[in-house]
């Protein structure tokens, strides 16, 4: 049991570290594979900031003009016997109107367990929204911000983020610097994170993902 808290343990700082924000929901009928990879950096020995090789493989899919569903496994989790997934949703809230930036809001609910099961599943719910504006059909940068709900207990975890995303066809490619726990000093956390004037843990992700179906 006590390595199965361990690992449970684990997930709960890995699944909130290891996506990028969702800017825009997929288009009406097209399904959207996505690869994610980053995390927060580690401050390693030789004065060197290590990032973290948390990763996430799912998809997206575009239900309507501006809402969509989501799925994801996490990847590294399982190094430490963990199993996680989440599923969510992101809504076009407000449509980009020069000069007002689009406006995204969403949410997932995360679910881990142990491999093989030696106790209850644990749950975490993240709330996340965005601005963002699309330049020439190819360019979006945006910020977006978020929060993480543990409901085994605990404070909630925010976290604030600024990144762009290239679209090339149907291609796309996004990279992204987020700031976790911004309002907690680094000298009470565990780990000795790579911090913003002494608070939270820096952090760098980056993402591919295709579309396809839909309208040509």
């Amino acid at each position: 049991m006590r390595t199965g808290s361990v690992g449970l343990a684990a997930a709960c700082a890995l699944c909130a570290c290891g996506h990028l924000s969702s800017v825009r929901p997929a288009p009406k009928g097209e399904i959207q594979p996505e690869l994610q990879l980053g995390g927060p950096f580690l401050n390693a020995p030789g004065k060197l900031q290590v990032p973290l090789p948390l990763a996430t493989v799912g998809a997206r899919y575009g239900l309507g003009d501006r809402v969509d569903v989501s799925a994801n496994a996490h990847l590294t989790p399982l190094l430490f016997g963990v199993a996680g997934l989440d599923v969510g949703s992101t809504y076009l809230a407000l449509e980009e109107q020069r000069p007002w930036p689009a406006l995204s809001v969403g949410g997932r609910l995360y679910g881990f367990t142990d491999l093989p099961p030696s106790g209850g599943p644990r749950a975490y719910l993240e709330g996340y929204g965005s601005a963002s504006y699309l330049f020439r059909g190819i360019f979006m940068p945006y910020l977006s911000a978020s929060v993480l709900v543990q409901f085994a207990g605990g404070m909630p975890i925010p976290s604030l983020a600024a990144g762009a995303q290239l679209v090339l066809g149907r291609f796309a490619v996004q990279l992204e610097a987020r700031w976790y726990s911004p309002t907690v000093p680094s000298s009470y956390m565990v780990v000795d994170w790579w911090n913003v004037g002494g608070y939270g843990a820096w952090g760098a992700l980056a993402g591919v993902s295709y579309r396809f179906g839909g309208e040509r």
